[in-house]
C-alpha cells in the first residue's frame, strides 16, 4: 500500500470555511471578526476571491497596537502579502515542514481546482490533530533560527 495514502491530508484538519476579509477592512473590524470567529488569522482576498495576503493577531499587536497606529488602518497596510499557502491535498507533514522552515503559524489552504481559499491550517490544528508532526515544525524552526 502507498505510504502517502495513509498520511493525513490538510483538508482533513483545516478550518473551513476560511474567514476572509478584503484589504480595506479596518483593523478594529478585523480584530472583532477574529474574536467572534475564534481564529488567530484572517485570509485577505481581492474582489475575485483570490488570496492576496494574511493578517494575524500578532501582526495587529506588532504593527498597530505597539506602534500606536489608528485602529481604523486598513488590514491591507499591515498584511503579509503573497503569503505561503498549501493546497487542500497536501499532507499534514508537508504543511508542518513549510511552517517550520519559514517560522509561520498559519497557512491558507487553497483549492487545487481554482486556487481559491477553502480553509486555514494552524500550528494549533497540527498539535491537536496530528501531534507527532509538531516536533517537525519546531525542529525545522530552530534550524532556521540558527542560520
Amino acid at each position: 500500500m502507498d505510504a502517502m495514502a495513509t498520511e493525513p491530508l490538510v483538508r482533513d484538519i483545516m478550518h473551513t470555511p476560511p474567514v476572509k476579509v478584503t484589504p480595506i477592512t479596518p483593523v478594529n473590524e478585523a480584530a472583532q471578526i477574529m474574536m467572534d470567529k475564534g481564529v488567530g488569522s484572517l485570509i485577505i482576498v481581492d474582489d475575485s476571491d483570490n488570496l492576496i495576503g494574511i493578517v494575524t493577531k500578532t501582526d495587529i499587536v506588532r504593527e498597530v497596537v505597539a506602534k500606536g497606529l489608528s485602529r481604523n488602518v486598513p488590514v491591507g497596510n499591515i498584511m503579509t502579502k503573497n503569503p505561503y499557502f498549501v493546497l487542500e491535498d497536501y499532507t499534514v507533514k508537508e504543511a508542518a515542514e513549510l511552517m517550520g522552515t519559514h517560522n509561520i503559524g498559519h497557512l491558507p489552504v487553497l483549492s487545487r481546482n481554482n486556487m481559491k481559499p477553502v480553509g486555514m491550517i494552524s500550528k494549533r490544528d497540527i498539535i491537536r490533530l496530528a501531534p507527532h508532526y509538531i516536533t517537525l515544525v519546531y525542529v525545522l524552526q530552530s534550524q532556521v533560527e540558527k542560520r
